[in-house]
């Protein structure tokens, strides 16, 4: 895939949080047609110093969730740990592993927020625009806005409400598991984003390509870090 640069990279705070307020007028909250027949999912894992960051992209069809494609990158860390702009931290890592798939996807599944987000710009709206294609944010940890308690049983689920506005959907995938928080990032409504995220689950608490992409980004951070041990090559 090939991704179209869109901003320059920040140095601090401020130009990172005006680069987000600039790009979320970009975010259309429209319905668009969203029919995928291949979803990549990415997510990242974090060295033991956390100066390297380490993604994991994994394209799979749906909605049989059957893996046609992985890809592995890594990257120095060049952003500060800041709460709701992780984007800048590790979103170097992640475009650069999405840039590798050879199998177009037609979705885009990220581990983080979309438009629910303090600024309603977060990880899977950039990277859906970096693309131009629909993308989903999924959490495990809520940033922003309320929301009712969540049944217990599998499927209970709550809207996010943030400044009087539905950002997103705590979802209960497994009995008397914490909820998981999805919302949409690009091209892509909120029912559309909850309804995918639903039908790629498969019995564990993240949606099946994200639970691959997680398990294959700390299988690559663990395998870099032991190669780095024997041989002493810089992980960077």
């Amino acid at each position: 895939m090939r991704y179209k640069r869109f901003h320059g990279w920040p140095t601090s705070r401020l130009e990172a949080a005006a680069i987000q307020l600039k790009l979320a007028q970009k975010i259309d909250p429209q319905d668009y047609p969203v029919t995928p027949r291949l979803i990549a999912a990415v997510d990242t894992a974090y060295g033991r110093d956390g100066q390297v960051v380490y993604a994991a992209a994994v394209v799979t069809t749906f909605p049989e969730i059957e893996e046609v494609e992985r890809t592995f990158c890594q990257t120095p860390v060049i952003f500060p740990y800041i709460p709701g702009m992780y984007y800048f931290r590790e979103g170097a890592c992640i475009l650069e592993v999405l840039e590798k798939i050879r199998n177009e996807p037609d979705l885009l599944m990220i581990h983080g927020h979309g438009i629910a987000h303090p600024r309603n710009c977060g990880m899977a709206c950039f990277i859906g625009l970096a693309f131009d294609k629909p993308s989903i944010g999924c959490a495990r940890k809520l940033l922003v806005g309320r929301h009712r308690e969540v049944a217990p049983h599998k499927g209970g689920q709550q809207p996010i409400i943030w400044r009087s506005r539905e950002v997103g959907i705590a979802y209960r995938a497994k009995d008397r598991v914490k909820p998981i928080y999805i919302s949409p990032g690009y091209k892509c409504n909120l029912q559309q984003a909850r309804d995918i995220v639903v039908m790629n689950l498969r019995g564990f608490r993240l949606p099946e390509p994200l639970r691959l992409a997680y398990l294959f980004a700390n299988k690559y951070k663990r395998y870099r870090e032991r190669k780095t041990a024997e041989t002493g090559e810089s992980v960077a």
